[in-house]
């Protein structure tokens, strides 16, 4: 694989990130899907375990392909700017990633003996992925790699949000519709005035 093709796949992965933590949070309030039938209730889950796996990879497995390690150059600068980003030192860093990564050992890749399911804050990821990808763009681009991917994290991740919260509306406006119409009898029926 090319040093491009590389930088693009974290950068897309990034994405990936991004818009899977948007849409789970344009569908709920405080960890709680906002719609309870089963459909929402899984979609709403599956956006947050794939966030959290692809984070995983970026953030949490130092020896996998998509590592932020294995595409920087400048690893020191980089790991200090997210540690200054975060406002966090290594020791708290680190001890997120472990949190991180427990709950996708846990409840996303296997279903261990533990009970209680602990969503990590995940401020913590959003502002480091949303720091790699905007770095990526601004210090690893060695010659247009980036030309057709977006200019900046925060806006693709507000667009993403935007368009969930636009699909969640719709549906809460639809059920809404719709329980009206029973509640008076259903719609008209063909050829009736």
């Amino acid at each position: 694989m090319t040093r491009k093709q590389r930088l693009r796949r974290v950068a897309t992965l990034c994405c990936h990130c991004l818009r899977n933590l948007a849409f789970y949070r344009a569908g709920s309030r405080r960890n709680i899907p906002v719609f309870e039938k089963q459909f929402w209730v899984n979609a709403n889950g599956n956006f947050l375990d794939i966030f959290v796996m692809e984070w995983c990879k970026l953030f949490a497995d130092s020896s996998g392909k998509h590592s932020w390690q294995n595409v920087i150059r400048d690893q020191e600068g980089f790991f200090n700017g997210v540690l200054q980003e975060l406002k966090t030192t290594e020791t708290e860093f680190e001890n997120y990633i472990t949190e991180m990564r427990s709950y996708r050992d846990k409840f996303v890749a296997h279903l261990d003996s533990k009970e209680t399911m602990h969503i990590p804050k995940l401020e913590v990821a959003q502002n480091s992925v949303s720091y790699l990808y905007d770095y990526l763009r601004t210090y690893e681009d060695e010659g247009n790699f980036f030309v057709d991917a977006p200019k900046k994290a925060s806006t693709f991740y507000e667009d993403y949000l935007e368009e969930g919260k636009l699909v969640y509306d719709e549906h809460a406006r639809l059920t809404s519709l719709s329980s009206r119409r029973s509640e008076i009898g259903g719609p008209p029926k063909k050829g009736s005035k």
